[in-house]
């Protein structure tokens, strides 16, 4: 808050004409008169700390103007440009300490105070930056700024009384004006005083009632009152009078949601989007308000198109309404035409992460995998030090079976992760894990899971995998077992987990409990899952189970010409039911 407010009073002292002054008597310390020699000796010191200063020696310019306050400590010129030097180093304290004494030895010295102020206010010392102000308005009580900057001081310490008190003298120093009176309508309302908040607004109407929008703010306060046939009154007189008003129809389309009229509430919207009078960045803000409906209304698919297609053409360079056609593009499942729009975002704005992500996750939608790691690699680019980008062209490597290429995209964006990507850190080293295996790499496979866990303890889905290498390894089965069961405790109707579980508690001989589960994971099937391995998985476990009774269990079989027919063809697979059973 503080830096606002800071930027906010700089700018207001920047923006606002200064008016005549009152003198006041300063009351400062005596500075005696120096003679010549030591003078001379000042000023060339001083001058020279200047150019020390310019020249980007700071050290040596602050050396040379703590020299100027040995000769001369009564001289204010030094003191202010020290805590210039401070603040570019971020002393604020000695900084603060410097500015005081300027202001000390010329009290009324407009630039020292200013820059106090704004040092205290960046510091949000707001009670001293308003001491300093209100000291600073007895030497000009006639300069509208300082009443502006009381006021914004005034308003972030939360008085808001003291604060209209001082919008109130700047008035009366100028005249009605439209900034004044919107800060004193908020000031106002945050007193909780709406009537004397209205009257703000219907002086703006009074004195210029040829500036509709006022009007418009008037119908809106209004509505937050809840009248709205007293806003519609005023927005139906303004279209009147003044129809190329865009605003009064982004009000309509207000009014008409509250009283639950959609349709005429989007023909509001689609008006207001068509004015000429209405800025494009505020166009783009509607739009991003009422995208969704517009999308969604089916009944009005051309209109919108049309709509999006005039918006484009009025604007081409504008982001924002390409965006916004490729997400209505990509509603309608044209996805070609709305990869089409993002590549048109990518022309305008290269360095736009968000529009690569987006583009990124269409094609991954689609599993396609080429067109990914084409897009990764343009992305990376553009943005090198965005690890994501490095994370997504692994997985689009690795779903081409270029493991190597893999884990060295991987590798890149492991040191480029901040310290609050922790999701993406353990997603990255997941994926390192499953890549390693793959390339029978156990060691470095086992260890990415451990660091993926290490970061996110909660990540069922490494926890699973990790699991199931080590059961098919036979090493650490305990350790396999603790985990696989977590999964399923944290998502018990996961046929994955189950299955893993079972498989788990088949390779420790715990034929009884692992037909529990691997039933279970069969129950919970979904209709698109893989299901090959897990009835692969059934048969071994039905046929070990009896074995171990000294039975023929025939269901094994069922189960395992059951895998094979879905898709399973593995050698393993062929041998047991080649040979009605399983031969180890």
């Amino acid at each position: 808050m503080g830096n606002r407010l800071v930027f906010t009073t700089l700018t207001i002292i920047l923006l606002l004409s200064c008016t005549s002054q009152k003198k006041v008597v300063e009351k400062h310390v005596v500075k005696k008169q120096l003679n010549t020699s030591t003078q001379g000796q000042f000023d060339y010191y001083f001058y020279e700390a200047l150019r020390l200063k310019d020249d980007n020696q700071p050290d040596a310019a602050m050396e040379t103007f703590q020299l100027c306050n040995s000769i001369d400590s009564l001289d204010a010129a030094p003191w202010f440009e020290l805590g210039k030097l401070y603040l570019t180093i971020d002393m604020a304290p000695k900084a603060v300490a410097c500015f005081e004494r300027a202001v000390q030895l010329q009290p009324s010295n407009w630039w020292y105070n200013e820059q106090l102020i704004s040092v205290h206010s960046n510091l949000n010392n707001w009670k001293k930056a308003i001491l300093v102000a209100e000291r600073l308005k007895q030497f000009y009580p006639n300069k509208e700024k300082i009443y502006t900057i009381l006021a914004v001081l005034y308003k972030e310490n939360k008085e808001y009384e003291k604060a209209i008190i001082a919008y109130n003298q700047l008035e009366k120093l100028t005249s009605i004006d439209e900034y004044i009176s919107i800060e004193k309508f908020r000031l106002y309302i945050m007193c909780n005083k709406p009537k004397k908040a209205i009257f703000e607004i219907d002086k703006l109407i009074n004195k210029y009632p040829d500036i509709s929008r006022y009007s418009v703010l008037r119908g809106d306060i209004f509505m937050q009152q809840n009248m709205p046939q007293k806003a519609f009154f005023i927005y139906q007189k303004v279209e009147q009078e003044d129809p190329q008003n865009a605003y009064v129809y982004v009000s309509l389309s207000e009014y008409y949601t509250a009283i639950n009229d959609p349709k005429k509430a989007l023909e509001s919207i689609v008006k207001a989007l068509k004015n000429d009078q209405l800025e494009v960045d505020t166009k783009m803000e509607v739009l991003g308000q009422y995208v969704e409906k517009l999308v969604k209304d089916s009944t009005k698919f051309k209109e919108t198109e049309n709509l999006f297609k005039l918006l484009i053409d009025r604007y081409p360079l504008e982001e924002k309404a390409h965006g916004y056609y490729g997400v209505f593009l990509q509603y309608q499942h044209r996805n070609s035409e709305a990869i089409a729009e993002l590549e048109s975002m990518l022309n305008i704005n290269p360095k736009n992460d968000q529009t690569w992500l987006r583009l990124i996750q269409m094609y991954l939608a689609d599993n396609k995998y080429n067109e990914i790691s084409l897009v990764t690699s343009r992305a990376i680019t553009q943005l090198p030090q965005l690890p994501i980008f490095h994370f997504y062209s692994g997985i689009s490597k690795s779903q081409l079976l270029d493991y190597k290429g893999a884990i060295g995209s991987f590798q890149s964006a492991l040191p480029l992760l901040k310290i609050d990507q922790k999701a993406l850190k353990a997603d990255v080293y997941a994926q390192m894990g499953d890549v390693y295996y793959k390339l029978t790499d156990r060691k470095s496979a086992f260890e990415s899971y451990e660091q993926s866990l290490m970061v996110n303890p909660k990540n069922v889905m490494v926890m699973n995998n990790y699991a199931y290498y080590l059961s098919l390894e036979k090493t650490d089965l305990k350790k396999a077992e603790k985990m696989s069961a977590k999964t399923v405790e944290l998502e018990p109707k996961n046929s994955t987990f189950l299955d893993t579980y079972a498989w788990i508690l088949f390779q420790e001989g715990n034929y009884s409990l692992a037909k529990f589960y691997i039933e279970r994971s069969i129950d919970n099937l979904g209709s698109k899952e893989d299901s090959s391995v897990v009835y692969e998985h059934y048969g071994d476990i039905l046929w070990m189970a009896g074995k171990s009774n000294g039975e023929f269990d025939s269901k094994a079989l069922d189960m395992w010409i059951k895998s094979s027919q879905i898709g399973n063809k593995s050698d393993s697979l062929k041998l047991k039911i080649l040979n009605k059973g399983w031969v180890r």
